[in-house]
Formats: structure tokens, C-alpha cells, sequence
């Protein structure tokens, strides 16, 4: 499993922190819970341009999502 560092307003994340403790779960398996509905809500998107575009080409459209991360502080986790 993968380390990934989520920037969010300190109001944001408090609340989440509270919503978490009276559902019993971390914050960390309600964000992964919330990244895999956004996925399964995308995939018809994904299979669409993946049968119309070369792959490559739909890894291209990609990159510059995965930009951010591009920084000296998030350099820790590339060893992980």
C-alpha cells in the first residue's frame, strides 16, 4: 500500500477527525473509502477513452494530476 500526503483546510480535516471517531473508523479508510467510490464513478469515463485513444495516451492525460507530488517534500515517501 501506497503513503500519500492530502493537503485540506484545518477546518476540513477536524471535522473529518470527528466524523471518523463517532463512525469508529480513521480518517484514512473513510479518504480511501472516498477515493474508491470516486473511482468505480469514473471507470465508465476511463473505458470510454481507453477504447477510442491508445492507452499511452490516456497515461499521458495523467501526468500532470501526479504533478503536484513533484516536490522536495513529498520526496520521502518515493522510497517507501
Amino acid at each position: 500500500m501506497s503513503v500519500m500526503s492530502v493537503r485540506i483546510d484545518d477546518k476540513k480535516r477536524k471535522t473529518l477527525k470527528v466524523i471518523a471517531s463517532i463512525e469508529g473508523k480513521s480518517m484514512g479508510s473513510i479518504i480511501s473509502e472516498l477515493v474508491d467510490n470516486y473511482i468505480d464513478e469514473k471507470k465508465d469515463i476511463l473505458i470510454k477513452i481507453a477504447e477510442n485513444e491508445d492507452l499511452t495516451e490516456v497515461m499521458k492525460m495523467s501526468e500532470s494530476s501526479f504533478a503536484e507530488w513533484d516536490n522536495e517534500e513529498d520526496e520521502i515517501y518515493d522510497t517507501l
